[in-house]
């Protein structure tokens, strides 16, 4: 046979296995459905959530990593009872390459000779890389990280069906304040596109490294530009113990701190605090942070020092810091014992759906040139009195604080049902879900309320220190008519889910006070 006959047989038979593959995953996906809503129906939610997450882990891909960015802050990762569901972080099953033949196919001989030696099996596999240990000429111990196989070919397919299923299902179980569920589909998507551009992940982890280097205790990995193609990337071996290994150890019943300071002489709280801290000041010096702190990217490394790893998922800082920065203080207060339910919902609406928050400041603005009026604190306090009446007090207490979930309290007590019809704006997405994956981690060790208190306290008072510009309210303003339509729209979703509220928000920002005409500095001249 022709080497082009057995080009195109190769590409025959290629074709044919991923038309397989989709075929595969298309009934299998269309059983889960069937299955999930029977259970759903049932009210059998610990065999629904085993159900959902033992499926995706088997289908692994782009479905281990929908486990990992999109199921570990739900009730769903918290309920699944499986003592190997931490593999999915950095334990997954890899797949059969020759990797030499593979460097060999990717790098010109000059850039190949430079390393000295790669191990043939890889130490660790992710959703779509598995990664070898080498080393370099110059001595360096390395790591070079694999696009696995097919994965570029079949990920825009799988998203697809990752879609349907979360449209006809998972919405279900995810009824309190969030995204439109297009919306965050979209941005788990394009988080996910993203993750398979190795150029773009090896850029972004060469950033990181400049901003860190020298840094007393955050370590980020050199990463070899030039040893770098659309399918390897290659850096520096980062050692110490992934906090997915001290998560398995503490489910086992060892004390993770204890564990630390016996295997590395570090201490743990510290670390996880000195992590957090870093994380959080990062969105306001750097204009991107790692976007996906979960227990498998993160190595805890001797002399209270903690590494980073995996630089696919990048959070783009927002361009609200101000918002940012007073749900920051906000959460403060609650861990002081000082936070009412009014000021956590006024500064969680100011950042989560800041649309909504800058129009009802710009209609109050409006009207109170002649009538003192602030719609925010109108609607915050009417808030506070649901979660008054629901806990006897207006102070978020300490019953609350051992809670990782960065909106439990509202979404618990306030916003049941998302009676108060918001909508998060996609902007702040991308650090909620970093936060809220570093925070699921710490719940997972029983150290969040040893961490988070001192890291958010640190924060506030440094953040106040270097960066007293973004103490103040974003200037930023709406005009009138776009006020009023956002106002609108959002009671006209509070009347569909809560029609007693609807009245209640009716009586406090009343329309007819409001002239619906081009403002005096907006009007045309005419002579």
């Amino acid at each position: 046979m022709s080497t082009k006959a057995k080009k195109s047989t190769t590409r025959s038979t290629h074709a044919k296995t991923i038309a397989a593959i989709k075929r595969n995953r298309t009934r299998r996906l269309a059983s889960l459905i069937t299955r999930s809503y029977y259970l759903h129906k049932k009210k059998q939610d610990e065999q629904l959530y085993g159900l959902i997450c033992e499926e995706f882990m088997s289908l692994g891909g782009v479905y281990v990593k929908f486990l990992q960015g999109v199921l570990l802050r739900s009730q769903i990762m918290r309920k699944w009872h499986n003592p190997e569901k931490l593999n999915i972080f950095e334990n997954l099953d890899s797949e059969p390459i020759d990797i030499m033949k593979f460097l060999q196919n990717e790098l010109p001989k000059d850039k190949l000779s430079q390393i000295a030696m790669i191990q043939p099996m890889p130490f660790a596999a992710g959703s779509f890389g598995q990664v070898y240990y080498g080393q370099l000429r110059t001595g360096e111990p390395i790591i070079v990280k694999v696009l696995r196989p097919m994965v570029r070919e079949l990920l825009k397919y799988d998203l697809k069906l990752l879609t349907t299923f979360s449209k006809t299902f998972m919405v279900k179980l995810n009824k309190n304040m969030n995204m439109q569920i297009g919306d965050a589909l979209k941005d788990f998507s394009a988080a996910t596109l993203r993750e398979t551009d190795y150029k773009h992940e090896a850029e972004f982890a060469n950033e990181l490294h400049e901003a860190y280097k020298g840094h007393n205790t955050i370590v980020i990995p050199k990463t070899y530009l030039d040893l770098c193609t659309n399918n390897i990337i290659v850096q520096d071996y980062v050692d110490g113990i992934s906090v997915a290994q001290i998560i398995r150890m503490h489910e086992q019943g060892v004390d993770p701190a204890v564990y630390v300071k016996e295997q590395l002489g570090s201490d743990l709280i510290t670390q996880l605090q000195n992590l957090g801290y870093e994380s959080v000041m990062s969105v306001f010096r750097l204009r991107r942070i790692q976007g996906d702190p979960h227990p498998g990217n993160i190595r805890l490394m001797r002399n209270n020092k903690v590494g980073m790893i995996d630089f696919g998922i990048s959070a783009q800082a927002p361009e609200d810091k101000s918002g940012l920065f007073g749900l920051f203080e906000s959460y403060d207060k609650v861990f002081k014992g000082s936070q009412t339910a009014i000021g956590l919902f006024e500064h969680s609406m100011r950042f989560f759906v800041s649309d909504l928050y800058r129009s009802l400041k710009r209609l109050g603005d409006y009207i109170g040139k002649n009538d003192d009026r602030d719609y925010v604190k109108d609607v915050s306090k009417i808030a506070g009195d649901v979660f008054q009446q629901a806990t006897g007090s207006d102070i978020i207490n300490a019953d609350f604080k051992n809670d990782s979930s960065v909106l439990v309290i509202i979404n618990k007590m306030v916003n049941k049902g998302n009676r108060f019809g918001l909508v998060m704006k996609l902007e702040a997405t991308e650090i909620l879900r970093a936060t809220q994956t570093f925070t699921s981690m710490l719940g997972s060790l029983g150290l969040y309320a040893k961490v988070m208190p001192s890291v958010i306290d640190h924060s506030v008072k440094d953040i106040r220190r270097l960066y007293p510009e973004v103490i103040q309210d974003s200037k930023e303003t709406v005009s009138i008519g776009d006020a009023i339509e956002t106002v609108a729209n959002w009671l006209e979703r509070v009347a569909a889910r809560d029609p007693m509220l609807f009245r209640q928000l009716s009586d406090k920002i009343r329309f007819n006070k409001v002239v619906p005409a081009v403002e005096p500095e907006e009007e045309v001249q005419t002579s």
